[in-house]
């Protein structure tokens, strides 16, 4: 398989940070006055931008309070990121070294906002790895609409079809195959069912999408 380019969607893909964000948009609602809202309907909405999350869970009115939740919850978010509650996958450098050493564009393509994109990829060390860097205030309409990956591709001067996208949500696989490029869909826990899209390939961690998808040595 011909790849140019791996768009890496950034939360549960590269960083196991999803329950992380969850907990922080449960305190920050909580600390706007929003009240108590259970992690699990946060949950299953990672992966798109944060005030259309906030739009989901707490109703359109909710979004006049918006930039207060949004500090809250970056706050909150941070100092789990400081304590270690949020790591960065195992397998993430070897396969990033890998993948770099073939020649192959790396890009982050992200819902996630600047500020902690540029933070996260700087406390983990793993800025250096990629070529590319798309955060969902960038553009326009958030996952799963395509901007953020045709935006990406923009960037990184690459056809759709020369282009695998990984992701570890249906939030990315959507917008992947809108743009024409190989779909890739981690699936860690395996407990990711009744899909309502079908990715070109399910793999168990970025070691299987190295050896198995593109047949590389690591």
């Amino acid at each position: 398989m011909y790849v140019k380019t791996v768009i890496f969607d950034l939360d549960g893909t590269l960083v196991d940070s999803n329950e992380a964000h969850a907990i922080s948009w449960v305190q920050a609602y909580k600390l706007v006055g929003y009240g108590e809202v259970p992690v699990e309907t946060i949950l299953k909405y990672i992966g798109i931008r944060g005030d259309l999350i906030t739009e989901k869970v707490l109703g359109r009115e909710a979004l006049k309070d918006y930039k207060r939740i949004r500090f809250y919850k970056d706050k909150v978010f941070l100092k789990l990121l400081r304590e270690g509650y949020i790591t960065l996958f195992p397998e993430v450098y070897d396969v990033l070294k890998v993948l770099k050493s073939y020649g192959v564009k790396l890009c982050v393509a992200t819902s996630t906002s600047i500020p902690l994109l540029i933070t996260m990829l700087e406390y983990f060390n793993i800025m250096k790895y990629f070529d590319v860097l798309v955060a969902g205030e960038e553009v326009r309409r958030s996952k799963p609409e395509p901007d953020l990956y045709l935006e990406a591709l923009k960037r990184a001067e690459t056809d759709g079809r020369e282009a695998l996208i990984v992701g570890d949500s249906e939030y990315d696989v959507i917008p992947a195959k809108a743009v024409g490029a190989t779909t890739v869909l981690v699936m860690r826990d395996n407990q990711k069912k009744g899909l309502s899209v079908n990715p070109d390939y399910i793999v168990k961690d970025l070691i299987d999408l190295v050896k198995n998808v593109l047949k590389l040595r690591i």
